[in-house]
């Protein structure tokens, strides 16, 4: 039996543009490289705001600087009151409200309507409208346009966040199998998701590829580095914001799963064209990560491998931005204010 051509298989380390050749479904694609080549800068790339996540205003009283504004993506804010050693989530409330930014990847105008609170918040009483002068991931600036007075919210970090890419060869348990996982600690929890391609043993047959949710007992396996030849991971740390644009790719291809309309037939294109998406989706706002290059075609005896060794040079391109095991300290607490505050 001839072998079957695979998209998207061997990889290499270059300075050039990247052309990818698909043949999906019996007829042949020509895709152009979202990624950029090493070395080459993106011009007129902008970041889109996120305002959901936890913040804490700069400059104001001492005790409004106990206080945290939880915007939620429903459109609600949330004001709780620092608590010692409980999590953020179980800060007691003392108020919420209504909010909507006019244009929420690149807002003018943050609007406020139904806040009770009084006027020790960063946000007055009632229906009042601020105008956003600056923003970026981990802050913003608003402007009250009746007194002009500016007021800085900045990000805190109530969680931490991990994207991980790592894929397993050899004989080891899931062996073949290549994950990427969402991962987020909150101080007590771990909260994981996982998708990727595994192998599937039939009844009576052989091992067969699959691309889906990834089960406990296999990404399990993958939340420590092993350390062992067969296997590889690359594990990012992101920020709030950073983390919930990447989480977007597992967002649309966990539906495409669900509902059975994956973009290939083949598996293990559907793998790597999900590693490469999730990959990009991690230089939206900058070139964070150098890519690894998909050169076209290359036969299908290990397939496996070819995710194994995108993540393999994607690892080898990035060493100084991964997260090795130590660098997780298992004491992490959010929110630790100092003493007196």
């Amino acid at each position: 039996m001839k072998p079957v051509v695979l998209l998207c298989s061997l990889l290499l380390i270059c300075s050039a543009g990247l052309t990818l050749v698909c043949p999906d479904r019996g007829q042949t694609k020509v895709s152009p490289a979202i990624g950029v080549a090493f070395g080459q800068s993106v011009a007129g790339k902008t970041c889109p705001f996120s305002i959901t996540g936890t913040w804490q205003v700069e400059g104001r009283t001492r005790t409004a600087k106990n206080y945290f504004y939880e915007f939620l993506p429903n459109g609600e804010i949330m004001i709780r009151e620092y608590t010692a050693e409980v999590l953020p989530q179980e800060y007691e409330e003392i108020g919420h409200a209504k909010y909507a930014l006019n244009s929420p990847e690149d807002p003018k105008r943050l609007e406020f309507v139904g806040i009770a609170m009084n006027n020790r918040t960063a946000i007055p009483r009632g229906e009042t409208s601020l105008l956003v002068v600056e923003y970026s991931d981990d802050s913003f600036v608003t402007s009250d346009p009746k007194t002009e007075v500016q007021t800085r919210w900045v990000r805190v970090q109530t969680h931490r966040r991990f994207l991980t890419f790592a894929a397993r060869g050899g004989q080891r348990f899931g062996a073949g199998s290549a994950v990427a996982m969402w991962t987020t600690l909150d101080g007590r929890e771990t909260k994981i998701d996982a998708l990727g391609l595994r192998l599937n043993k039939e009844n009576g047959g052989d091992s067969v590829p699959a691309f889906g949710p990834v089960p406990f007992e296999l990404y399990h396996e993958f939340e420590d580095e092993s350390f062992k030849e067969s296997d590889v991971m690359m594990r990012f740390e992101l920020n709030e914001a950073e983390f919930w644009k990447t989480h977007k790719v597992f967002e649309t291809w966990i539906e495409y799963a669900r509902t059975a309309t994956l973009p290939h037939n083949n598996p293990y294109l559907n793998g790597m064209e999900f590693f490469r998406r999730a990959a990009e989706s991690l230089n939206q706002c900058e070139d964070k990560v150098k890519l690894p290059i998909i050169a076209n075609t290359m036969d299908n005896r290990n397939p496996h491998q070819h995710l194994l060794e995108y993540i393999r040079v994607m690892r080898k391109n990035n060493k100084d931005l991964h997260v090795t095991n130590g660098m997780i300290p298992s004491d992490w607490f959010p929110i630790q204010l100092p003493k007196g505050n």
